[in-house]
């Protein structure tokens, strides 16, 4: 055989493969396409995906606990109620949805830690003076009580809640990592 016949013999073979190709594959026409619209969903292209592109996150145990909606307040009565207790000097207490907040300055002849009596006079006092809240927090660590004054005097001044729940919401998880 000669080249020119090998080169003819190649290419009515890849012709035949390419016409067995396109011949065999099926063409949507529009009129099909709409009378499967009327029978069932197109799918999104998203729920055909047989992997996300990014893991879905670990469900959070915690998740009411850090979930704040946009009902911040300053608790200034629930605050003067607890300063009334024997070894608390000051108190800020933010409420947001049903959990207070509670930051407190141990009064200056307490020399022992807090503790979880402390605790629960402080829990108790807040639910008898605001039967809304649930939940409640209470800290005595210096910085928390500083943060959560600022966050009081910003709502107070005005600012909006919006802009300060994010920055709230990581104090209270720095702060509480293992509340329930």
């Amino acid at each position: 055989m000669g080249k020119v016949s090998k080169g003819i013999l190649l290419l009515t073979v890849f012709g035949l493969m390419f016409t067995s190709a396109v011949g065999c594959a099926t063409q949507q026409k529009p009129e099909s396409r709409q009378q499967m619209n009327r029978t069932q969903p197109v799918r999104d292209q998203a729920d055909l995906r047989t992997t996300p592109r990014t893991p879905a996150p670990a469900p959070d145990r915690n998740a009411d606990r850090t979930r704040m909606g946009q009902n911040m307040r300053v608790a200034d009565d629930v605050a003067d109620s607890i300063t009334r207790l024997k070894s608390i000097d000051s108190a800020t207490v933010m409420v947001t949805d049903r959990t207070a907040y509670v930051g407190v300055m141990m009064n200056e002849n307490y020399k022992g830690k807090m503790t979880s009596k402390i605790k629960d006079q402080v829990s108790k006092q807040v639910r008898k003076v605001d039967p809304s809240v649930d939940r409640v927090f209470v800290s005595a660590n210096p910085g928390f009580v500083k943060r959560l004054g600022d966050y009081a005097r910003d709502v107070r001044n005005g600012h909006p809640i919006s802009g300060l729940l994010q920055g709230f919401s990581d104090l209270v998880q720095r702060t509480f990592p293992d509340a329930r």
